[in-house]
């Protein structure tokens, strides 16, 4: 190889330059006159580009001037290298220079929807993902089947459609792509958000008395496992992740307080907090307080058998009147955890101040907390006036 070349410093390099040579097999085999004149340069990213101008005076005044328009754009921090990028190789540095700062739920969640991008649209370059591409992907996507083979939601086609525009900013921002593909979202039918009202909720709380699991946990049993989970997210609002993420150097019991850490799982916000507890709260909790694990809710198994067995706790459930806790959870089916959090919204938010509901909920954005006060249309008070369940009002904790 023949030509200036950039200078090191171990792997680092010293001098943004673009270097304009000749390769020195071509030159054997061709000579000199009608070996190509290739212009070289590392990109911001570390990684070596070559391009062929052509052989001759011609393709020698076109390398050097292709060198010294690259070595601008490195030196102004403007450098746009053109779109052959595989999408393998971006997807790995996106999961390794991005993606692994996130939450390991939030990671599983992106892989989710960028492998089913994979599978449908097949991209290859990511230069080659246009708004057309995208539209085809979502086309083709929607005739996949959704779960017990129903048709697959607008809402989870969107999801996919929001982590291909998160990393299709990362493309833009790195200069893989000019412009960034438009996403149009599917349009999704308005719906109530659903959400466990007190009487179910009584009901529920009653039905933990059949609770088998969790069974290894030393000096707790599974009832008291799941009555005070529930009535801690209830009475607070935090999400499942949260809660199974507290640990017991945070809890102060004898002064009711919490400390949320600004890393924990689940807290959005990212800010430390410290938050009061409700006399009931403590309670509960001071009943699985002697189990000698580090975390407050220890679950030794895997986190997907947590949904089956709340489900079941509610299929066992049975109203005040003896009937059967009827299915009130998204689309007709039982509870979920999320549902527990919009009760405490809908409990506890009429009278309370957006900024102190931001901060019990760990909201990140108060537009988010706006849209639970919202739903519920603002209903009850702060953490010493909040709404306790009938069945807990006298002090009740089994």
């Amino acid at each position: 190889m023949t030509g200036n070349r950039p200078l090191f410093c171990g792997a680092l390099l010293v001098d943004k330059r673009a270097w304009v040579h000749q390769l020195k097999k071509q030159v054997e085999a061709k000579g000199a006159e009608k070996a190509s004149w290739y212009v070289s340069h590392y990109d911001p990213e570390g990684i070596l580009r070559t391009k062929s101008c052509g052989p001759g005076k011609i393709g020698k005044t076109a390398a050097n001037k292709l060198a010294d328009t690259i070595h601008s754009q490195l030196v102004t921090g403007t450098y746009k290298p053109k779109g052959k990028t595989t999408w393998k190789a971006f997807r790995a540095r996106y999961m390794e220079k991005v993606a692994s700062r996130f939450e390991a739920m939030s990671q599983s969640a992106i892989c989710q929807s960028l492998d089913a991008f994979e599978r449908v649209a097949k991209p290859v370059l990511v230069a080659s993902i246009t708004t057309e591409f995208v539209d085809k992907f979502i086309a083709n996507r929607l005739k996949d089947p959704g779960l017990d083979g129903e048709k697959l939601s607008p809402a989870t086609v969107n999801k996919d459609l929001r982590y291909i525009r998160l990393v299709m900013n990362i493309a833009e921002e790195w200069g893989m792509i000019t412009k960034k593909p438009k996403i149009r979202f599917l349009k999704q039918p308005k719906k109530i958000p659903t959400y466990i009202p007190p009487d179910h909720f009584a009901a529920i709380f009653q039905a933990c008395k059949d609770a088998k699991i969790p069974s290894d946990i030393p000096n707790v049993n599974a009832p008291d496992w799941w009555k005070a989970l529930l009535v801690t997210g209830y009475m607070t609002g935090w999400r499942i992740g949260q809660l199974l993420s507290l640990r017991w150097e945070d809890i102060d019991l004898k002064e009711r307080t919490i400390t949320i850490q600004a890393e924990v799982v689940g807290n959005k916000g990212k800010r430390e907090e410290r938050i009061p507890l409700h006399p009931v709260v403590a309670a509960q909790l001071e009943l699985v307080s002697g189990s000698f694990d580090t975390h407050v809710f220890p679950w030794n198994k895997n986190r997907r058998e947590l949904w089956p067995t709340f489900q079941a706790i509610q299929a066992a459930a049975t109203l005040a009147d003896g009937t059967p806790l009827p299915k009130g959870g998204k689309g007709g089916k039982w509870y979920g955890f999320h549902d527990i959090r919009r009760g405490f919204a809908t409990m506890n938010g009429d009278e309370m101040d957006l900024f102190q509901l931001q901060a019990l909920m760990q909201h990140k954005s108060l537009e988010t907390t706006k849209g639970y006060v919202n739903m519920a249309r603002r209903l009850k008070k702060p953490v010493d006036n909040l709404f306790v369940p009938p069945n807990l009002r006298s002090g009740e904790t089994g």
